[in-house]
């Protein structure tokens, strides 16, 4: 489905612009719960095919006197596209795994045209219904404890029929592309020690830290692959020194805490949050 909303920002520049004068602005974003697997359910084995749909056009309030809109996939396995025309007679150009749309000349404000385009993405869409992350300043040991608790989910494909763990078991030999989560990977500070893995069982023992000097990393394995629809419960937490995020202010009595907002899981694909509960416990007595 495509978002029809608009929001609108200002940008100011450093300096006015001369008489033709020229400037790029390059604008990031990301746009989250736009993707569709088609089709909707799949064998454990088979390849998953999303759909995007877009805006062909950059949504915009001024007239726009020439543009384009280049799309790169993971591969170039893609099996449909909407041929939109740029005004030139021109159908959307394809090389390998980037389609571009365009060039457009003279297009009004608030110009409008959907596309969509169905390509291969045969890996998991994580999505975080829930997440509730603490974190713990404790001046009497000089620690940072940190706990995160997840309710993830994949918004991948569902299964068309039920799971086979035999036809898991033989893919493990061969590790084919999946849309199945099977390892969570969570970078952390390169401080962090003593980090646990729990879900609503208990402990979970397949997991891996692994640290040097420049990173740390928590590698954590569900109970089970996370297929389309299905869900996992748990927590991680870790320990770090105090050092490396609270610092007193030069002057006064003031300190300042600097700790990541987030800081996993970290997947090729991206995470999305619906929700994020973000608490600093501090000693007692601060304010």
């Amino acid at each position: 489905m495509l978002c029809e909303w608009t929001q609108f920002y200002r940008v100011r520049l450093p300096k006015p612009l001369a008489p033709a004068e020229q400037q790029t602005l390059t604008i990031s974003y990301a746009l989250l719960s736009l993707l569709q697997p088609l089709p909707a359910a799949i064998n454990q084995a088979d390849k998953q095919y999303l759909t995007y749909t877009f805006n062909a056009y950059l949504p915009t309030v001024y007239t726009t006197l020439k543009q384009k809109t280049k799309l790169k996939f993971p591969n170039d396995d893609i099996t449909s596209f909407t041929h939109v025309s740029s005004g030139e007679g021109n159908a959307p150009e394809r090389t390998g795994s980037t389609i571009t749309y365009g060039p457009f000349n003279e297009l009004p404000a608030g110009s409008i045209e959907h596309a969509t385009v169905r390509y291969d993405f045969t890996r998991p869409i994580p999505y975080a219904t829930l997440l509730e992350r603490d974190i713990e300043v404790s001046h009497w040991g000089g620690n940072l404890a940190t706990e995160e608790r997840y309710w993830l989910t994949n918004k991948g494909a569902e299964l068309k029929s039920q799971f086979s763990r035999v036809e898991w078991q033989r893919s493990a030999y061969y590790k084919p592309p999946s849309s199945a989560m099977e390892w969570i990977t969570m970078p952390l500070k390169n401080d962090a020690s003593d980090p646990y893995f729990t879900d609503d069982i208990g402990n979970v023992s397949t997991s891996r830290f692994r640290k040097n000097v420049m990173e740390a990393n928590l590698e954590i394995r569900p109970r089970y692959p996370i297929f389309g629809a299905w869900n996992y419960k748990f927590r991680v937490g870790w320990d770090r020194g105090l050092r490396g995020a609270l610092h007193k202010l030069k002057t006064g009595d003031g300190y300042v805490l600097n700790v990541p907002f987030l800081e996993g899981p970290k997947m090729g694909e991206g995470v999305q949050y619906e929700s994020v509960e973000v608490r600093v416990i501090l000693p007692e007595g601060a304010k």
